[in-house]
């Protein structure tokens, strides 16, 4: 994490560029909570600065791309799945790394399944951690 320079470390009043600074640290290691939902997909793309990624009725076989943008390391991702009533399979592009588990490659029809998932900067891998599936 980037330092926030203070007045009293510094010892005397911040430039604009250092309040504009801190503002830009103190925005990128927030903690927000951002989902985004889609119904169905064959090559869903989860965006990587969202926690939670929907799909609510997935209608094809679906194999999951990278997630798009830039995450940071230590970020969490969760997916959740439904299909449309008839079981579907999946597949995963080789940034999701099962960790301890195996990655599901089929829904369970009309059931709900999370996904979760850390992004781990050194191996630049989305390490999934856990699969649940509804009983």
């Amino acid at each position: 994490m980037t330092a926030i320079t203070t007045r009293s470390g510094k010892g005397s009043p911040l430039t604009n560029t250092e309040v504009d600074n801190n503002f830009s640290n103190l925005n990128l290691y927030k903690l927000e909570h951002i989902t985004s939902t889609i119904t169905s997909s064959a090559t869903p793309t989860p965006p990587s600065d969202n926690n939670l990624f929907t799909i609510t009725a997935l209608a094809a076989n679906a194999t999951f791309s990278a997630p798009s943008g830039t995450p940071v390391g230590g970020h969490k991702l969760i997916i959740r799945i439904k299909d449309d009533g008839t079981a579907r399979t999946l597949g995963f592009n080789a940034i999701y790394r099962a960790v301890g588990l195996t990655l599901p490659t089929t829904t369970v029809l009309s059931k709900t399944m999370y996904i979760g998932c850390v992004y781990n900067s050194t191996d630049a891998k989305w390490d999934v951690t856990a699969v649940v599936e509804e009983a």
